[in-house]
């Protein structure tokens, strides 16, 4: 019986003595597993098959030996939970570090970040590859890929006078259907997100007529897409297939696609999400709380100053900026990896670049900033990603500034003596919360 048990113990000692190492971060290939087994198995045949052990049998009995020696709980074995090795994260906001952090991905008194600026921004965003199904230069670091994708873009975007006259006629359109319901009381949310999604599908797909796509439908949609940022940032399931893979999400597809009966869900470069993500969803909430923020502080209208759209739409994007933080991925020379993020709504905020109250509403401040202004101002990021919403020189109208003008005139025009806001709003003296879900309770009210 001993030398059986000498077979059934060497199985036991070597998967205590492998579980130990992995447990203890010390590197064991599978092959070199197996190897170690074999070689004890095939020392215990020849010397056990000279006291007339079957070979099966000594076999069996490492085996055995093994597979117990792999349970949990035995001394030696006992789950050794190794420290998880903390990843290094950077934040500033400073502005010429946040500024370097969008170039390059570098954080300050680093060397020179060690993969390309354009791979440092996509792999952050892979998140929204899994959760939209998106392949943009937003999730891409192919630079003849990113370049095609923001010329394409750009050609969308840049357009002369009339085309924005239409703009502002389906904005105002929009408001109008939109509120004209039975009840005394309707989501402000709602009313926003259709409002803001329905204009740009005007602007992102020209050619393309949406007369048979309801309001309903539009609004569905841009309930799911809010939804599923939610999802894929609540961090609860980072596994390879999380429960918001965009293949998982039936309802979400579901909108997309009847919103989009033609897309391709085959083609990931075709993908509505591509351009709804950057033209929709960063939008709809700096459109939101400049709405709020002129409901409730009209006093700079009655002010004896020149306070134009314009002012008031940089005065919401510095506040509340689409995105409040930039992030990149940075390597050193040795391959180790920093999380890097460049703190937009931080810097946007600091007494020291705005001076007093700079957690204020106050379009008056821009009066006598020049255009093209940017020293601590980067809703639409830094060169050399900046976002073709940002340009102002060579266009007829800077993007990004007139459109959340033009949505939020039209929202004050459909309003204005008819419906008033109700919700939980901090007093004057306080910024809107920027919570993603912040204010999801708000509802305007018929007078």
């Amino acid at each position: 019986m001993e030398p059986i048990l000498l077979a059934f113990l060497t199985g036991f000692i070597l998967a205590q003595a492998i579980r130990l190492a992995k447990n203890h971060n010390i590197p064991i290939e599978t092959h070199y597993t197996a190897l170690l087994y074999i070689s004890a198995a095939f020392y215990w045949l020849n010397f056990l098959n000279d006291w007339g052990y079957s070979t099966i049998g000594i076999a069996l009995f490492i085996t055995l030996g093994a597979w117990v020696g792999d349970m949990p709980g035995w001394l030696l074995c006992a789950p050794v939970v190794p420290a998880k090795q903390e990843e290094k994260c950077f934040r500033t906001a400073e502005v010429d570090e946040c500024r370097e952090v969008v170039k390059s991905g570098t954080p300050a008194g680093e060397a020179k970040n060690a993969i390309p600026g354009l791979e440092a921004r996509a792999r952050p965003n892979q998140r929204l590859k899994v959760a939209f199904g998106v392949d943009s230069c937003f999730t891409s670091s192919d630079e003849r890929a990113c370049k095609s994708f923001r010329d394409g873009v750009e050609k969308l975007l840049y357009v002369d006078e009339a085309e924005w006259i239409n703009y502002g006629d389906a904005a105002r359109a929009t408001a109008r259907q939109a509120l004209d319901v039975e009840s005394d009381s309707t989501s402000l949310f709602s009313v926003v997100q259709l409002m803001t999604l329905k204009t740009m599908m005007k602007v992102l797909w020209p050619d393309q007529f949406f007369e048979h796509i309801t309001n309903e439908q539009i609004s569905t949609l841009a309930h799911e897409v809010n939804l599923q940022w939610l999802r894929s940032k609540e961090g609860s399931d980072n596994s390879d297939d999380p429960f918001w893979n965009f293949d998982k999400q039936t309802p979400f597809k579901d909108a997309v696609k009847t919103v989009f009966p033609d897309w391709d869900e085959t083609d990931s470069k075709k993908n509505p999400c591509n351009l709804i993500l950057p033209g929709y969803e960063t939008m709809w909430r700096v459109v939101l709380r400049c709405f709020v923020e002129v409901q409730l502080k009209e006093s700079f209208f009655e002010a004896d100053v020149p306070v134009t759209a314009a002012h008031i739409a940089k005065e919401a994007l510095r506040l509340y900026p689409p995105t409040r933080r930039i992030y990149r991925e940075y390597h050193d020379a040795a391959g180790q990896k920093t999380n890097v993020s460049a703190d937009i709504e931080a810097m946007q905020r600091d007494p020291v670049i705005w001076g007093d109250h700079p957690k204020l509403f106050l379009p008056d401040r821009w009066i006598d900033i020049a255009e093209g202004y940017d020293h601590g101002f980067m809703p639409f990021g830094a060169k050399p990603f900046n976002c073709p919403a940002k340009r102002w020189k060579n266009v007829p109208m800077p993007f990004g500034i007139s459109m959340i003008a033009l949505l939020v005139g039209a929202l004050i025009e459909a309003t204005q003596g008819k419906w008033t806001i109700h919700g939980n709003f901090p007093d004057k003296t306080h910024p809107l919360d920027t919570d993603r879900e912040a204010y999801g309770d708000a509802t305007l009210q018929r007078l």
